[in-house]
This record gives structure tokens, C-alpha cells and sequence, in this order.
């Protein structure tokens, strides 16, 4: 454990991006059953955890589901109507993370929440599908929103931490076991993630490729060694001026301001 919720999982990423091999500071974020994020570089990685990943692992939420068969792993809603693919083509069976990304972004688009996150109409709830009774209901989103809040504070404090901007980074990686499906934009679109679509890299799930790399590796295994020895954690929950800036992020959209007292 290195700190925090963040062990493991948060080491293998950092050896599947090859992120510590870096001169430019780069970023990755994991999207699992805790959110974790990693900024660093050849010199020095900082590391910082929430518990993001019960919203987006489907646990949280009344219609989400894990990254498996049948899982809605994308969402569009087109002149009203709702178009979603699954995992394996598959009947549906709920929405996993990706989906859950999607749903949000849409209903934002298509003016059904508000930033807030609030329905704008008298029905307090979107069906996603009548017939299999997946829709998504107020509570549900506002978990999602806290969720993201958690995700986006995180990375902007790693961000601030090590002195640089979001526009230094050279890479975001990211990363989790349904990052492969996770819409960009979207993600962009309610501020999961930095308006700098040009440096994301999608390498899927980075924990379970980086701990395949050091079973099979002695030299990653060294690596792994020399990694933990460098990486800092920290807890951005703790810090003074906390609240505010959760206060700050917890609405979709672009991301805001945050206001920690200790920030660089």
C-alpha cells in the first residue's frame, strides 16, 4: 500500500504508461474501483486517491453495472432518442462506467439536466431502455457528480503540486477496466477530464498490464522497486481549503477553480 486507497494497482499503471521513463511530466488516470491519479515523471511521481469508482463501477448507481456482457458501453441520444451499444452485443443488462460518462454528457447536450445536474423537466428520472427498466433517477446522478468532483480535484492538485500546468503535461494517460470504451469528449464535456483531447492515450486496463509485466519481467520488477521509492502520496481531502473547492467542482461541465491553500 502506498498510501491512501492507492497500492497495486496505482504502480502497475505507472509501469504499463512507462510514465517513469518520461522527461515531461505526464498524467494518468485510473477509473476503477477507486479513482486514482498519477502525475510524474523520470524524477519524481506523486500519486492521489478517491473513492470514485463505486459511481462509476456500476455500485453506486440504481442502473450501473461492471465492464461485462451485456454492460451499455456507449450512449447518443439522436432527435430524443436513446442509441447505446453493449459489450459483446448483448442484451442489455445496465450501464458500466463508459456508459456512464455518456449518459451525463448527453442529457447535458440535449438540455434534459442542467449543470447543476438537476432534470429541467417535471420527470425526475431518463429511461434509457422502457423495455429492460434501465433508466437513470436524481440520485444517481448526483453520485456521479460527486464522483467526478473527487477524479477532477484530484488531478488538478497532483497537477498544482508539482508545479507545473495541465498544458505542461505531455501525456494523460488513461486508463481502468472499461477505459478502452470511455467517449473523450465526453468525459471533456463534464470535466472528468482536461480540454486537451490531443494528449489522452487509452491503455485500457493498466493495472492488469502492468502486473502481467512484472511476473514476466525481473527487470520490471526492479523497476517497480525503484518507483515506489520515489512516489509521493498525497491527500487533497485533508488539505485546508477542501470543502471550497469541492463546493467548487461538484457541478458538470468544464473544468473550475481550485482554491487549497497550499497549491503552487
Amino acid at each position: 500500500m502506498i498510501g491512501g486507497h492507492a497500492g497495486a494497482d496505482a504502480l502497475a499503471d505507472i509501469l504499463a504508461s512507462e510514465m517513469y521513463k518520461s522527461e515531461k511530466p505526464a498524467m494518468t488516470v485510473d477509473i476503477g474501483t477507486n479513482g486514482e491519479v498519477i502525475v510524474g515523471n523520470r524524477n519524481k511521481l506523486y500519486t492521489a486517491s478517491c473513492a470514485a469508482g463505486g459511481a462509476y463501477e456500476g455500485a453506486a448507481v440504481n442502473c450501473g453495472t461492471g465492464a461485462i456482457e451485456g454492460a451499455i458501453k456507449s450512449i447518443r441520444i439522436v432527435d430524443g432518442k436513446v442509441e447505446y451499444e453493449t459489450i459483446g452485443d448483448k442484451p442489455a443488462i445496465g450501464i458500466c462506467g463508459s456508459g456512464l460518462i455518456d449518459l451525463p454528457a448527453e442529457l447535458l447536450k440535449n438540455g434534459i439536466i442542467n449543470e447543476r445536474g438537476r432534470f429541467t423537466t417535471s420527470e425526475k428520472e431518463f429511461t434509457v431502455d422502457e423495455e429492460r427498466g434501465i433508466r437513470i433517477v436524481q440520485e444517481d446522478i448526483n453520485q456521479l457528480m460527486l464522483a467526478r468532483a473527487g477524479m477532477s480535484i484530484d488531478q488538478k492538485s497532483l497537477i498544482r503540486y508539482f508545479g507545473i500546468n495541465v498544458e505542461e503535461l505531455s501525456t494523460i494517460y488513461l486508463a481502468g477496466a472499461f477505459g478502452n470504451y470511455i467517449n473523450v469528449d465526453n468525459a471533456i464535456a463534464i470535466g472528468l477530464l482536461p480540454d486537451v483531447k490531443e494528449k489522452v492515450v487509452k491503455i485500457g486496463n493498466g493495472a492488469l498490464a502492468g502486473a502481467r509485466q512484472m511476473l514476466l519481467s525481473q527487470k520490471k520488477r526492479s523497476d517497480a522497486e525503484s518507483i515506489v521509492k520515489k512516489l509521493k502520496h498525497f491527500k487533497p481531502n485533508e488539505e485546508a481549503g477542501y470543502f471550497d473547492a469541492y463546493v467548487d467542482e461538484i457541478y458538470f461541465g468544464s473544468w473550475y477553480g481550485v482554491r487549497l491553500k497550499n497549491e503552487k
